[in-house]
């Protein structure tokens, strides 16, 4: 029987084990994968709560994080060195493949100029892509879906670096790194970026019980979702590396095309 999002969801969400009662924070309407003026109108959200009275401190700040995220992803985009492309171009077997963002965010394709993709927003590399391939292919049709590398830490049972659809849900993330080890509580979770924390294990619960995708989360390349960080004792070097090969199951992927 073949679920629906909310339903697969709502499943992974039990399986994981969250609690029930969890306090929600305001829902975010936005799209699996934002678009500029969906990220523009949460920081106006986020401004409203930001000096509003009637939310908690921990919602506060959690919100001050979220802000620094949007604005640098508005900024900056979203595609990093090192981040994937899965590209299909009707007709052009040598650009229908898995593509792997070079140093200074440029994508490399054969037999055609390297394309930029500073400032790009995961949501916008369709459109962009299919503007920058008519420069050279007539009338192209094209789909993207956009990755982004993570590592997953602490316990859950294959650590180590994915390259992961940027509109997954966060609670498939963590099923496809192996899922919570038995002893995990997935509810005490961060995540980290460069060694500071951007989404506290206070705010992981509603993480999942929301159903927030990669995207909504603002992560990028080289993020770190650290499972049970209270219980981690550390990610061996072997183990890291054998996930290296265990990257996003290919059904995933053949659904999107």
């Amino acid at each position: 029987m073949k679920l629906g999002s909310y339903t697969t969801a709502v499943v992974i969400t039990a399986l994981l084990g969250v609690p029930t009662g969890v306090a929600q924070q305001p829902p975010d309407t936005r799209r699996a994968q934002a678009g500029r003026a969906e990220l523009e109108a949460s920081l106006v959200e986020i401004e409203a709560i930001l000096h509003s009275p009637g939310y908690s401190k921990r919602l506060r700040e959690a919100k001050q994080r979220e802000s620094l995220m949007i604005r640098e992803r508005l900024q900056e985009g979203d595609i990093q060195a090192g981040d994937q492309i899965v590209l299909y171009v009707q007709g052009e077997p040598n650009l229908t493949d898995t593509f792997t963002l070079q140093p200074g965010r440029v994508l490399s394709l054969p037999g055609i100029p390297d394309i930029p993709m500073q400032g790009i927003l995961r949501s916008e590399a369709q459109g962009y892509l299919t503007t920058r391939l008519s420069g050279y292919i007539r009338n192209p049709v094209v789909r993207v879906q956009a990755m982004i590398r993570l590592s997953f830490l602490g316990m859950v049972g294959r650590p180590g670096f994915y390259q992961l659809p940027a509109d997954m849900l966060v609670s498939e993330a963590i099923m496809a790194a192996g899922g919570p080890t038995p002893q995990a509580d997935p509810n005490k979770s961060v995540v980290r970026r460069v060694g500071d924390v951007v989404v506290a294990k206070e705010d992981f619960p509603d993480v999942l019980v929301a159903g927030r995708t990669l995207d909504q989360l603002n992560l990028r390349a080289g993020d770190e979702i650290v499972v049970d960080e209270g219980r981690s004792t550390g990610t061996s070097i072997g183990r890291i590396l054998g996930g290296l090969g265990l990257l996003t199951p290919l059904i995933y992927l053949i659904l999107r095309f």
